[in-house]
């Protein structure tokens, strides 16, 4: 199991200057503080080269990263801590570096529902929908696939080529046998940690059994062109002396050692034999009693047994006169006398102890069988790694089949266009619950439209089709493909969100405020390869407010970030933005009007929208007729007072200008007018008062 240096974040206040509330609001998990001389680098390198083994870091390329040698050691301790042993199952390291992975930071991994919805439900999601995976260490795959995509392609093109390579020879064989397969990623951890359970060593032990026949599900031929297929063959042929091991275990072992049955028939002698004394007592019990009663005449004698006397022969008082002189005396009953003969207490003092003797030789059994598999931990990962991305691929390639999903292209320039795209949960759920059809749409970012701003109706499908293309982008960035008739991806680095409203109170952050935390956000970390998505920016302030932050957004990120942007609005004013940049686009969400009602036909047409139908949805969800009616008079009213609304260039443009000097103005009003204060050096704005001042005496 590896160790990932990505993973470890020192959690200490005197040094971060951080509160831990702080850090356990924004992780949401359980957190022990540890002291600090834990996350020392010096310690935590020497910790890590004692646990790997090694005399250095370096063939990781890990001997640098000093915060990351502290982190990962206190990690690593903490473990040990909670385990009471150390963790011999972790074997290596994996560095992943800052730009390695595609940025999703978690308000978008939050809006485009990737693992959990926005009321923080398991489904529908797009985990949800591409999990069809059979066993859990495959699902677990599939959602650090998800997770952490990478932002070199080479390990999404190997499994778009073993995905191809199921769809030509066939997933469902290969489906069928990952059924019979125990979630060996788990079992092998907790071999490492000596405290696997009976059942789940068989299950191991059944796994390997059925390897064969799943290897031959491969695709073959594909395997000697697919690197990644051919890389994952050797783990499946498991090593002669691991069946060994395991199979000294029992058929059907019982779910816990202290129950007993976890050691199979003759794989111990001693074993066996304290079996027979448990197992075969009734046997000798009859017999003994029959001839106890060919020996004294005695029809009536019985041999017995109970929890607080043992065993014991017993006589009713017709027969005490026959009594042989070797029995002794246990117990009198009032018309019974019960007996113990020398035969007979030999035969308890074996049996009584020879279950708990049983017991305690399967345990140390079991435990010579978890000793025996340590050396084998190492192949058991890298089984476990080949079998969950079988499991992973199988199940994108079934999810490629099923929903009718294409290949994606990558090219090296940046561009994102998509042909007939669809959004893979809406239509899943479409299909599902009403048997529709989803409509499909173009999205189309390159050298020439680095803009699309959206405008059209609420319920029209504006977020939905912003959605989907950061989906499609996504599941091409982790090797799948993709729902969409063509797809051509140049290269992301980061897919950043700003959808919906929702407030943070516990922190004293207003709906408006975290909307603008996270346009700040974006702002700042926006870059050529980003694509980044604006849904109804401004609209938790006033209108004038609104319109200036949101055209002045949308210029930043045009002019300063130069970044993919879908740029959803419901400001008609924003559409203007088309012609003062040459490289945004105007389109929006088609509907059609019958009278008082409205159908949204949910296409995506060039050109802006010609007005919101806000009252319609209103009507639509359920307002009262009089005041749908009052509601359309007040627009009207207000429409023809507001008129048409000139191009504000200076929302949009970023270079300083001075002001021309007007006709009439005085001398100190033309010189105020002349100066831009933020072009100003220090010694120039001195000057420049002391210039002012004078004008201003001479006028006095």
């Amino acid at each position: 199991m590896p160790l990932k240096l990505s993973d470890m974040v020192e959690v200490s206040p005197h040094k971060t200057g951080v509160s831990l509330q702080t850090i356990k609001h924004h992780i949401r998990a359980p957190i022990t503080q540890r002291p600090n001389w834990q996350f020392e680098p010096a310690l935590g390198e020497r910790k890590l080269c004692e646990q790997l083994q090694v005399l250095s870091l370096s063939s990781w390329g890990a001997e640098n990263l000093r915060a990351a040698h502290g982190a990962a050691a206190a990690l690593l301790s903490y473990a040990e801590h909670t385990q009471s042993q150390t963790l011999t199952h972790i074997q290596t390291l994996q560095v992943e570096r800052n730009g390695a992975l595609i940025d999703l930071p978690p308000a978008t991994l939050r809006n485009l529902e990737i693992t959990q919805t926005l009321r923080g439900e398991d489904s529908p999601t797009l985990l949800s929908l591409l999990d069809t995976c059979r066993t859990g260490m495959g699902s677990r795959t599939l959602r650090r696939w998800l997770l952490n995509p990478h932002r070199d392609r080479t390990q999404a093109q190997s499994r778009h080529e073993a995905i191809a390579a199921f769809h030509h020879h066939g997933f469902e064989p290969l489906r069928e046998a990952m059924r019979h397969i125990s979630d060996i990623e788990r079992i092998a951890s907790r071999i490492g940690l000596r405290q696997a359970k009976p059942r789940e060593l068989s299950g191991l032990r059944d796994t390997l059994l059925a390897l064969p026949a799943l290897q031959a599900t491969v695709p073959q031929p594909a395997s000697q062109a697919c690197g990644l297929l051919a890389t994952l063959q050797p783990p499946l042929q498991a090593p002669d002396e691991l069946h060994d091991i395991l199979s000294a275990l029992a058929t059907e072992p019982a779910a816990q050692v202290r129950d007993g049955g976890v050691i199979g028939i003759g794989v111990d002698a001693e074993l066996d034999e304290l079996r027979n004394l448990t197992q075969n007592s009734d046997a000798f019990l009859v017999e003994l009693e029959t001839r106890e009663r060919n020996r004294t005449g005695i029809n009536n004698l019985r041999v017995q047994f109970n929890r607080v006397h043992g065993y014991y022969i017993e006589v009713t008082s017709s027969g005490l006169d026959r009594i042989p002189t070797d029995y002794q005396r246990r117990q009198t009953l009032k018309n019974a006398e019960r007996f113990i003969t020398p035969e007979l207490k030999a035969f308890e003092d074996k049996a009584l102890s020879a279950q708990e003797r049983a017991l305690a030789r399967e345990k140390w059994l079991f435990e010579q069988i978890h000793d025996a598999l340590q050396p084998h931990l190492a192949y058991l990962h890298a089984l476990a790694h080949a079998l969950s991305t079988l499991d992973a691929l199988a199940a994108l390639a079934e999810r490629a089949h099923t929903c009718g999903w294409v290949l994606p292209t990558f090219v090296n320039h940046p561009c994102i266009e998509i042909h007939a795209g669809r959004h893979p949960v809406v239509e899943a759920r479409l299909q599902e619950t009403q048997g529709g059809a989803f409509i499909a749409n173009h999205a189309q970012l390159n050298e020439h439209t680095r803009m699309l701003v959206i405008t059209g109706p609420n319920m029209g499908g504006k977020s939905t089709y912003m959605r989907q293309v950061a989906l499609i982008v996504l599941l091409a960035s982790i090797g799948s493909f993709v729902p969409a008739q063509r797809c051509c991806i140049g290269p992301v680095d980061a897919i950043h969100t700003r959808i919906g409203a929702a407030d943070d109170l516990a922190n004293a952050q207003s709906t408006f405020m975290m909307e603008m935390t996270e346009a700040a956000a974006i702002l700042h970390s926006a870059t050529p390869y980003s694509l980044v998505l604006m849904d109804e920016i401004g609209r938790g302030t006033s209108t004038l407010d609104g319109l200036a932050l949101a055209g002045s957004i949308a210029g930043y990120l045009y002019e300063r970030n130069r970044c993919f942007t879908l740029f959803a609005t419901h400001y008609f004013e924003l559409t203007q933005l088309a012609q003062a940049y040459n490289k945004a686009q105007n389109v929006h969400v088609s509907a059609v009007e019958s009278e008082h009602n409205i159908v949204f036909l949910h296409d995506i047409s060039a050109g802006p929208a010609s007005r919101s139908y806000g009252v319609q949805v209103a009507r639509l969800a359920g307002m009262p007729p009089a005041l749908i009616t009052q509601a359309q008079h007040t627009l009207q009213t207000l429409e023809q007072q507001q008129g048409p609304q000139p191009l504000q260039m200076d929302l949009f443009s970023y270079q300083n200008s001075v002001p021309e000097p007007s006709v009439g103005q005085t001398e100190l009003e033309r010189l105020l007018a002349s100066m831009n204060p933020d072009q100003l050096s220090p010694r120039e704005a001195l000057e420049a008062l002391y210039q002012l001042k004078a004008v201003a005496s001479a006028n006095t």
